[in-house]
């Protein structure tokens, strides 16, 4: 379980934040396809790895940027699922030889490097087995992936596929993760 204020909670705010949301660049870099691999870094999946393949096709306008925030200051997680579950897919995760899952949110932001820093978001898809079971997981609707590349398109970042997010009583994001760290990912490259 992350605890408030983490690294992932500190990643997705910057991109979720009014005035980062007016720092984005004026013509994202997109389409644009990455490549990585997928480390697991606790419990039952400490030590494994798969490729991941990130394709992304446009942004998240400014716009609906304020919209979700205000969304998820209102009516909660909930509210923000919602939202997500009426937007167009804007990419795409899919680990290797898979079809993925599409992505509702994504956001660049420079970095001091001439690098990037890129959030994806969506709301994940729930299993009929999850769901009729009534599992604690059905509470971590969320799946986020960061991205940080310098400007040849190399670095690195996390894949969180199951997290609950809300802001708390100081205004402040919280994300929290289901049961494991996110999986590191490594090897990160810029294919297209």
């Amino acid at each position: 379980m992350l605890r408030p204020r983490s690294l992932a909670a500190l990643l997705i705010f910057t991109a979720l934040t009014p005035t980062n949301a007016r720092a984005q660049q004026s013509k994202p870099p997109v389409p644009a396809e990455y490549a990585a691999t997928a480390l697991g870094q606790s419990g039952s999946l400490a030590g494994k790895n798969f490729g991941l393949n990130i394709y992304i096709d446009a942004t998240t306008s400014n716009g609906d940027v304020d919209e979700m925030i205000a969304i998820l200051k209102q009516k909660g997680q909930d509210g923000l699922v919602s939202k997500m579950e009426g937007s167009k897919d804007l990419g795409r995760v899919a680990p290797t030889g898979s079809v993925g899952t599409g992505m509702r949110f994504a956001r660049f932001r420079p970095n001091k490097n001439g690098g990037l820093h890129i959030v994806l978001a969506t709301n994940r898809p729930i299993s009929l087995p999850e769901l009729y079971s009534r599992t604690r997981s059905t509470d971590y609707p969320i799946g986020i992936v960061t991205l940080d590349v310098d400007k040849d398109g190399k670095g690195k970042g996390t894949l969180a596929p199951m997290c609950k997010v809300k802001f708390n009583k100081k205004g402040e994001l919280e994300v929290e993760n289901y049961g494991q760290k996110p999986f590191r990912l490594a090897n990160v490259y810029r294919q297209k």
